[in-house]
């Protein structure tokens, strides 16, 4: 029998072996925590981070560390380009998490040279349409399509109905645009007017009055929560909640505008693939409540939705490293990636159905839901996950 001398060192020796065997592997993300668009982006930030590490700490990917760099651009595509550089150049990235549209369109040719996989917090489908897409994923359906199903609900509602759009003065508010003309053209929906508006949108009334004359009857948004909640708490001040309905896409919604707008957003219709955070018998819910709770995040920011956005894109990027199997790199996580369908999807609870890839299909969870803001703030779903029949007939992707 061996004695207690002879095991302390052999205990030692295991120790020492099995930290000298654990590889470190790094996933690199970008975003703005600061700048435009960061009411939603400090969120998403610190999803990813908590994610990563409750993934360490549940050894979620046997054999390897995870060390997860996130870093601040503020909404700027030239420190995107930076950080992606760096974590290429120096880093050894195995995957990247981008976040601006702009900044996402610009990496396009250098993650296509790099064959680097990315998932960007931008869902914009010319992020995977067209050359240069190979390595680009979306995390959800794409604002597009977001959109058209907007549109899709108010044809089934009114024929002929007169809408506005109102998007963010750049590529991210941009991008919907033509598809929505598309769709509304099929529909027999007239888009009567399209305006551009930033966040310093303080005072709407001449928009809105501009919408009135023009017998505007919804006004879709496609931008970030606080210019849609001025226009919102406008709209109530000049009593035209209730002549036009608003409704908008993902980054539009949630309790980031109940927040803001208060009880102007009583009606505000929204489309996004994830569950909301009352929904408390989901299991991704009930997951993204106890990391914020068990790394100490404030309500606000658990109750957000951008928070279970960047949990989404941490868990898909974990997923696909652990599928990687010992050797995790672009390589292997990027063929991880395009197995990730049939009976390999992914399901991790924070969306209304699973994340699927593969080499054709860079969509992961398709499916979306309608919701509507009630008197209390909460969003009630007033359609089942679903996906728009129309956006592949207005978009077949290149």
């Amino acid at each position: 029998m061996m004695n207690v001398k002879k095991m302390i060192p052999l205990a030692a020796l295991v120790t020492v072996s099995l930290a000298v065997a654990q590889k470190t592997v790094t996933l690199g993300w970008s975003g703005a925590i600061t700048g435009p668009t960061s009411d939603a982006g400090a969120s998403y930030a610190a999803g990813i981070e908590d994610y990563c590490k409750y993934a360490n700490a549940q050894n979620m990917i046997p054999g390897t560390k995870l060390n997860c760099v996130v870093r601040d651009d503020q909404y700027n595509n030239a420190n995107t380009q930076r950080n992606f550089e760096d974590y290429v150049g120096n880093m050894n990235v195995a995957m990247f998490l981008g976040y601006s549209t702009g900044g996402t369109l610009q990496l396009k040719g250098t993650i296509q040279e790099t064959k680097i996989p990315t998932l960007p917090g931008s869902y914009h489908i010319g992020n995977i349409d067209g050359a240069d897409s190979d390595y680009l994923f979306l995390p959800i359906s794409s604002y597009s399509e977001q959109l058209v199903s907007l549109v899709e609900w108010i044809g089934a509602k009114k024929k002929g109905a007169k809408v506005a759009l109102v998007v963010n003065p750049s590529p991210f508010g941009r991008a919907p645009v033509d598809d929505v003309k598309k769709a509304a053209a099929r529909l027999g929906v007239k888009i009567v007017d399209v305006q551009e508006v930033g966040g310093n949108n303080l005072d709407n009334t001449a928009l809105l009055k501009r919408f009135e004359s023009a017998g505007v009857e919804y006004v879709i948004h496609q931008n970030t929560a606080g210019p849609v909640a001025n226009i919102l708490k406008d709209a109530k001040r000049l009593n035209l909640l209730g002549k036009m309905q608003h409704l908008g896409a993902h980054y539009t919604g949630g309790e980031d505008l109940t927040k803001l707008a208060g009880d102007a957003a009583n009606k505000f219709i929204w489309a996004t693939s994830y569950y909301m955070y009352d929904e408390a018998d989901k299991p991704g819910i009930q997951l993204v409540k106890k990391i914020g709770a068990q790394y100490g995040r404030k309500a606000d920011t658990i109750r957000s939705v951008h928070y279970t956005s960047g949990m989404l894109v941490a868990s898909i990027a974990v997923e696909a490293m652990k599928r990687a199997g010992k050797d995790v790199n672009a390589g292997t996580v990027f063929k991880a990636l395009t197995g990730m369908n049939g009976s390999r999807a992914f399901n991790p609870g924070f969306t209304v159905g699973p994340v699927s890839f593969s080499a054709k299909d860079h969509v992961g969870a398709e499916s979306l839901r309608l919701l509507q803001a009630d008197a209390t703030g909460n969003f009630q779903a007033i359609t089942g996950a679903q996906r728009s029949k129309l956006f592949p007939l207005v978009h077949p992707l290149k």
